[in-house]
């Protein structure tokens, strides 16, 4: 992994200090310095999953065992899966493609956010379960067509003033839209919202910290690719172990497999995240 391979923006902590966005991305990132990104995040859902384990038990905090996560996680399906790979995508349209100063990402960012943001409200409105959240998941883009329509009449009657405030005020956009990721996420703990699920979902706001900043620096199409393929990592493992019974002889040797992999994954992590405490990254 060589610094060669990766003409690097910002360092990571210093542009948390004041985070500033960009008509292009400054930086230029290869497929090895991907996979540390890539890493890192994962290190962090990791680390994340065990804090919030040890978290639930020692206050008694109930995640429901339908909540979206678990059900997402334990019940396989081609409409979970349509999710899962479709998901990556329309999240990072809707709460980073607008992490920018060009026009056209800025517009056509809004218009998904205010889609998402509406959608999710609704979600936490109605308690719908997480299987009639995942079957009607793609409800998302209905709302699409207003919230079009407002970031058009935006770009027409005042596109200077959107854009000069994303300029001067690109600190704001950016926290606001990792905590509006982040809370949105509180839902996938439970079907009735409690102040604690905010908790809970602080993995999820570091990890889309980690991905705006990707995008930030390298492009809307590298923090497309690290959510893209952690998701589906993540849940189609999980789909795949629990499809193994153990009396087969294949349970040991994908156990030993997920072994390997997750320990590859913190040693690459646990790099990168050197290299971002060093200023490096």
């Amino acid at each position: 992994m060589s610094d060669a391979l990766m003409d690097m923006p910002t360092p990571l902590l210093r542009f948390l200090r004041r985070p500033a966005l960009n008509e292009r991305a400054p930086g230029r990132l290869t497929l090895w310095p991907w996979l540390g990104w890539l890493c890192l995040l994962l290190l962090i859902g990791f680390v994340g999953g065990l804090l919030d384990g040890a978290l639930t038990r020692l206050f008694g905090w109930a995640v429901a065992r339908n909540s979206f996560q678990n059900y997402l996680l334990t019940h396989a399906s081609w409409s979970a899966a349509a999710v899962v790979l479709a998901a990556p995508i329309l999240e990072e349209l809707g709460f980073r493609a607008f992490l920018s100063t060009a026009p056209r990402a800025v517009f056509v960012g809004l218009a998904f956010f205010l889609s998402y943001v509406y959608f999710v409200v609704r979600i936490n409105t109605v308690h719908v379960s997480a299987a009639l959240a995942i079957a009607h998941y793609f409800a998302v883009l209905w709302p699409l067509l207003p919230a079009g329509i407002i970031s058009l009449l935006l770009y027409r009657y005042a596109r200077e003033p959107v854009l000069r405030l994303f300029r001067r005020h690109g600190v704001w956009v950016f926290w606001i839209s990792c905590i509006v990721f982040g809370a949105a996420h509180a839902a996938v703990y439970s079907s009735h919202l409690v102040w604690w699920d905010f908790i809970l979902a602080l993995p999820q706001f570091l990890t889309g910290v980690g991905l705006a900043y990707v995008r930030v620096a390298f492009g809307l199409r590298w923090s497309i690719a690290a959510h893209l393929t952690f998701d589906p990592l993540v849940v189609f493992a999980s789909w795949l172990y629990l499809a193994t019974p153990q009396a087969s002889s294949l349970h040991p040797a994908l156990l030993w497999l997920f072994l390997v992999l997750a320990a590859l994954i913190v040693v690459y992590g646990l790099v990168a995240l050197w290299r971002v405490l060093r200023g490096q990254w």
